[in-house]
């Protein structure tokens, strides 16, 4: 009975293989083709770890060098193996150091195959959420796993600090300070992850709570999204990152405003105000209302530089674009195109007497004095004003005719509004 059951045991084949000190393969048994399908001559030449399974490589590494700090005594070590297929084979590794062996120097190590050990397998699986935790808290980004059920599984510090929000079960408490107008685009996003696809640079508004009554804060946040899939290529959830960026948004906002803005009078600059008068040529719909626009040059500017100094007609110059500005339309824009030049565009404004009403008010308000340091300045412009329903008119030739309207005005008298005739 006793030898009948060895012979009925399934044989465990063995192979040996040697390596030098560089962990080179030497030599190996024809048996490997039997457990890997490699053949000796592909190993040779070649060290272990070009084979090894990454998740396993750091033990295996451990154990080499645990036994070349001790010769003559043997590790052994458990591990996935990449077959001749392509494919992954447990195996167990007894490696035997013989360096000091004056006859025969080397690294002797028998293999065979093996089951997968659960300990081991439990002990990786802690190393790498040990890793992956640490990994995501040393991040300068929130981190966080969604399931396909929208359930939170995984967050990390930085989310929390970025949000100032307890971890939660699922997206819509975890980010529950989203704005109502963003709440949306989040949705949307986790659903285009969930199908499959890459959310990049999405910016939202969360109201984030500090610690200080009646006070809350809006931060901008940008948010990257990206599918994971399990074995069979479906989704199985999403990971994202969680940024805030609201300095740099500002900052982007503050240079955008530089770039638009003249810096002395806080209007809009030249380029900025001709692009708007280029939209509101084109984007008008409406048959009974046109845009128009009122050119203005203030009056005996050079003398108040030439008597008081340019920094008295910076000052007039303040005073003249706030005057101008209290004195148009709500929607109407301000723009300062030259040294002593401003124009006003009126979109949506119905006929040429509503533009010349504006440029009235413009005209009552600039005659106010201006009190300087010592003196008073009388602050007076030319005014000339051009109307036009045409979709088809330019920019510049709505303008060419304003400004020859207000040549009209600086010849007929101070102050006077022209308006310029129908293009």
């Amino acid at each position: 009975m006793g030898e009948r059951a060895t012979e009925d045991e399934p044989r465990t084949p063995t192979c040996r293989l040697v390596r030098n000190e560089a962990a080179l393969i030497t030599g190996v048994e024809d048996s490997i083709v039997e457990i890997l399908g490699w053949r000796p001559e592909q190993l040779v030449g070649s060290p272990p770890t070009d084979f090894i399974h990454p998740d396993d490589l750091a033990r295996a590494v451990g154990s080499w060098f645990a036994m070349m700090n001790d010769p003559g005594s043997t590790r052994t070590w458990r591990g996935r193996f990449r077959t001749a297929e392509g494919g992954w084979c447990w195996i167990e590794a007894a490696n035997t150091n013989r360096l000091d062996d004056p006859k025969d120097p080397g690294i002797f190590t028998v293999i065979r195959p093996s089951e997968a050990n659960p300990l081991d397998l439990e002990e990786e699986l802690r190393a790498r959420e040990e890793l992956i935790a640490r990994l995501t808290d040393a991040l300068p980004v929130g981190v966080f796993h969604i399931d396909r059920e929208r359930r939170i599984l995984f967050t990390n510090g930085r989310l929390h600090h970025i949000l100032l929000t307890p971890p939660a079960v699922d997206v819509a408490n975890q980010f529950s300070a989203v704005t109502d107008e963003d709440s949306q685009q989040l949705d949307t996003a986790v659903d285009t992850a969930l199908a499959g696809g890459e959310v990049n640079g999405l910016e939202l508004h969360f109201d984030v709570v500090v610690p200080h009554p009646d006070f809350a804060s809006t931060r901008i946040c940008e948010v990257n999204l990206r599918p994971l899939t399990d074995g069979a290529g479906s989704v199985s959830g999403v990971i994202g990152t969680l940024s805030d960026v609201t300095e740099r948004v500002d900052l982007r906002r503050e240079l955008e405003v530089r770039a638009s803005t003249d810096t002395l009078t806080g209007c809009l600059n030249r380029a900025a105000v001709f692009e708007l008068l280029d939209f509101a040529l084109r984007s008008g719909s409406d048959s009974h209302l046109g845009v128009g626009v009122i050119f203005m040059d203030l009056d005996r500017f050079k003398e108040i530089n030439d008597r008081l100094g340019h920094a008295a007609g910076d000052r007039a110059l303040v005073s003249a674009a706030a005057r101008i500005r209290g004195a148009i339309r709500a929607g109407d824009v301000l723009g300062r195109i030259g040294g002593d030049e401003f124009l006003v565009v009126c979109p949506a404004i119905p006929s040429p007497d509503a533009v010349a009403s504006v440029a009235q008010g413009i005209s009552e308000a600039l005659r106010a004095p201006v009190s300087d340091v010592t003196d008073q300045i009388e602050l007076s412009a030319s005014v000339g004003m051009a109307w036009t329903d045409r979709r088809d008119e330019s920019p510049d030739a709505l303008i060419a005719r304003a400004d020859g309207a207000m040549y009209e005005s600086k010849l007929g008298g101070v102050g006077a509004a022209v308006l310029a005739a129908p293009a």
